[in-house]
């Protein structure tokens, strides 16, 4: 095993007027399980590849262990990789396809038996040895293809959005079991994905990209509970943040025509008092929404409920608050909302299954403002001393 170091690392596609990634610092401990999100094109396989040598470095150093790779090919950066697509041999047994690595390298049979039966056990394909891949279900190949990476024993770990092609209800088996197979190896493993529930279940941290560049990384719970900046609030989270173009003033922020009050304590810890009278960004998850307001409750909130989505553990509530929501990570809706071309976009709450929401009704709901969040309309920023 070893580390993995990302000094300002560069890359640029000749005839491209943008770098694909820009200037990216990071570094992956040992036996650390990262993975790398974003919105299409942002940059993530690229950052991937690069570690694996399979793309060139424009700028700066890739280094892993204590050996700068940046112009070793990759046969020799002691890595191995899984792609989408699992590239298995067809003709071959699932324990042939495993043990190919080996036999290639020159292992002698003893020892080759033997890996292939540990990694067999450590991947519960025991009894699927005999198998072609034909007789093999979506998440069983998606096994063997690790399995056959694995088996070299590599110093890192690379999957390319391995779980793609797999449908919705085995992608959740198989985010389970690359966490238990990485964690029982202790391999160092980077683990592309655009899923950022995929993200947020199986990585120690999760680095966000956005148009080439850094925008956080830190543990799953650090990007949903303080996120670093705008971008990374409103892509963190499903269903997304509520974000929100707002003045603080006299202890409170706008909400169109309505006003929620910031906790005196919160606004001083935060140094919020210096944006007084100024635009800020606000937010507020869609769980921190409540239906269970009073008269007396702070943050209280008058909507319109517009969307009622029953999904049987919970109820989504899409309201109308006088003010539409940011949206990020949709190009296309932000230009034509700029343009005053598209329809408002809702606000959410997430209510529990027996709320008794329904579209068209006027009602209160009740913001959580100690789980309120703040940014610099300029930077983007998160505002917090």
């Amino acid at each position: 095993m070893a580390s993995v170091e990302l000094k300002k690392v560069q890359k640029v596609y000749d005839g491209a007027t943008e770098p694909a990634v820009n200037d990216l610092d990071l570094e992956i401990e040992d036996g650390e399980f990262i993975v790398f999100v974003g919105p299409s094109g942002c940059g993530k396989s690229t950052a991937l590849r690069m570690i694996a040598g399979l793309e060139q470095i424009t700028g700066g150093e890739c280094v892993i262990g204590d050996r700068v790779v940046n112009d070793i090919p990759p046969k020799d950066r002691d890595i191995a990789m899984v792609f989408q697509n699992y590239a298995l041999y067809p003709h071959m047994t699932v324990a042939r396809n495993l043990d190919y690595p080996l036999r290639i390298s020159g292992v002698d049979k003893a020892e080759l038996d033997e890996r292939v039966t540990q990694i067999a056990r450590t991947l519960q394909l025991t009894e699927l040895l005999d198998r072609k891949p034909s007789q093999l279900s979506g998440g069983q190949r998606q096994r063997v293809a690790m399995g056959r990476a694995l088996i070299r024993r590599p110093a890192v770990f690379l999957m390319d959005e391995p779980l793609s092609n797999l449908d919705a209800k085995l992608r959740v088996s198989m985010r389970s079991e690359i966490a238990r197979i990485q964690e029982e190896l202790g391999v160092t493993t980077v683990y592309v994905t655009h899923d950022q529930v995929e993200a947020m279940t199986m990585g120690d941290r999760v680095m966000v990209l956005n148009g080439g560049r850094l925008q956080q990384v830190a543990p799953p719970e650090t990007l949903y509970n303080r996120p670093g900046n705008v971008f990374v609030a409103g892509f963190i989270g499903s269903p997304a943040m509520n974000l929100w173009s707002s003045t603080y003033r006299d202890g409170a922020v706008e909400l169109g025509s309505q006003r929620v009050p910031v906790p005196a304590e919160m606004a001083e810890r935060i140094g919020l008092d210096a944006y007084d009278g100024k635009d800020i960004t606000v937010g507020i998850r869609p769980d921190n929404v409540h239906d269970d307001a009073t008269e007396s409750s702070d943050g209280n909130v008058d909507v319109t409920v517009k969307v009622r989505e029953a999904l049987g553990s919970e109820v989504i509530c899409h309201f109308d608050v006088g003010v539409s929501r940011m949206v990020i990570d949709d190009p296309d809706l932000e230009e034509m909302m700029a343009e005053g071309l598209a329809p408002d976009i809702d606000f959410v709450g997430r209510f529990s299954p027996e709320s008794s929401v329904a579209p068209g009704e006027k009602r209160t709901v009740r913001f959580d403002i100690n789980k309120l969040h703040f940014f610099d309309a300029e930077t983007g920023l998160r505002i917090d001393s």
